[in-house]
């Protein structure tokens, strides 16, 4: 019987130092998890909840951001995210000028074009008329500049270069209704304009 009592503790005893050996060899739940809208971190070798609202500290503030907190006054806030740049608009390419197309009429007008540059401006050209019936368009055109000028009716006929002042040429074109523009093809920016072809 002593024997069988004697056992019988031997066996506890064994029992009680296998449960306290497990017990602390045991690792805890290194990623316990934290309630809903809490964000799992290691803050200074402890894993934490991070929520908008807690105690913080500065000095981990590279942590918190890593996780979507800044710390603020000593309490975590939600770091916002940076909204996308505007993209920038891309410009509508503008076509390339065309003449106007399509039946013309049976008018028959003459229009004079003067040729006007000097030494210290821009320079013009000057028509005897910006409003011309659809028809046929005979154009007279005289330099008056110090240097040579052209009068081009651009995308339906360059005129010549006229070198000496007082040189004159004239030709004649079929216009259809629209906008037509012109310019002087040796000083384009300086030398141009428009006119209008009425139906």
């Amino acid at each position: 019987m002593k024997r069988l009592v004697v056992l019988v503790a031997l066996v506890a005893l064994v029992a009680v130092a296998a449960s306290t050996a497990l017990g602390r060899n045991a690792r805890p739940n290194a990623t316990a998890a934290c309630a809903k809208g809490a964000v799992a971190a290691r803050i200074g070798g402890k894993r934490v909840c991070l929520r908008a609202g807690t105690a913080c500290k500065a000095t981990y503030n590279g942590i918190y951001k890593k996780h979507g907190f800044t710390c603020i006054a000593r309490h975590l806030r939600k770091t916002r995210a940076a909204k996308p740049p505007t993209p920038t608009p891309t410009p509508t390419p503008v076509p390339p000028y065309a003449p106007p197309t399509g039946p013309v009429g049976t008018a028959n007008t003459t229009v004079t074009v003067g040729l006007f540059e000097s030494s210290s401006d821009a320079g013009k050209i000057v028509l005897s008329q910006t409003t011309i019936p659809s028809g046929m368009v005979t154009f007279v055109i005289t330099n008056n500049c110090y240097l040579s000028c052209s009068f081009d009716l651009q995308g339906v006929k360059a005129g010549a270069i006229l070198d000496n002042p007082a040189q004159s040429e004239t030709w004649t074109v079929g216009l259809a209704p629209g906008i037509y523009r012109y310019q002087n093809d040796l000083n384009p920016s300086g030398m141009k304009g428009s006119f209008t072809v009425t139906p």
